[in-house]
């Protein structure tokens, strides 16, 4: 593993690399038609769809382009869904933010705490200034969540990207470091 991609905590979760072993909880996740509605991948159909991802996924980190952890519950060690940084451009020191969890976890406030830790990792230890997401308008959830995070609307990219053979719009948000408030690093 590099200097950056290392795992790390929150009160209740567990930041880590996600491994080839939790591909079947991912399968779960990945597979499923409402988890995935709002990402840019289909359903998956098969655990070796899940496993090439996983190890896409780690040797983008690797090569330290983007980081995808597993969030794992520290008391049952239990794999809830991931969460990363995509595009890391490093030289203009921002990054896009992308995540999930398995659907029994929606609504908890398991993601506003992993985000919390997530937001923090990105701009002290990647040191980025920008940190983005692009979300479906439709999203309304995650736009919910972002805004409370802070992030700000910044527009909508009409027609932006070719999400299951059509193109979508998608919704810029954006949070700065000098809008974020530090917690750990």
């Amino acid at each position: 593993m590099n200097t950056v991609f290392e795992q790390f905590e929150t009160s209740s979760m567990l930041l880590r690399k996600i491994e080839l072993a939790d591909a079947p909880v991912l399968f779960a996740y990945w597979s499923d038609q409402e988890v995935v509605r709002h990402m840019n991948i289909k359903p998956f159909t098969n655990l070796e769809q899940v496993e090439e991802m996983i190890s896409l996924l780690n040797n983008l980190a690797q090569q330290e382009q983007a980081f995808r952890w597993a969030i794992v519950r520290k008391r049952d060690n239990l794999v809830l869904g991931t969460c990363g940084f995509n595009n890391w451009d490093k030289e203009n020191c921002r990054a896009e933010i992308g995540y999930e969890l398995g659907q029994q976890f929606w609504r908890q406030g398991i993601m506003a705490e992993t985000l919390t830790a997530l937001l923090d990792f990105g701009f002290c230890k990647m040191e980025l200034n920008r940190i983005q997401a692009l979300v479906e308008p439709a999203n309304r959830s995650s736009l919910g969540l972002l805004e409370k995070l802070g992030f700000k609307e910044e527009g909508v990219l009409r027609k932006y990207e070719r999400v299951k053979d059509e193109f979508v719009d998608l919704t810029m948000v954006a949070l700065l470091k000098s809008e974020s408030i530090a917690y750990k690093y």
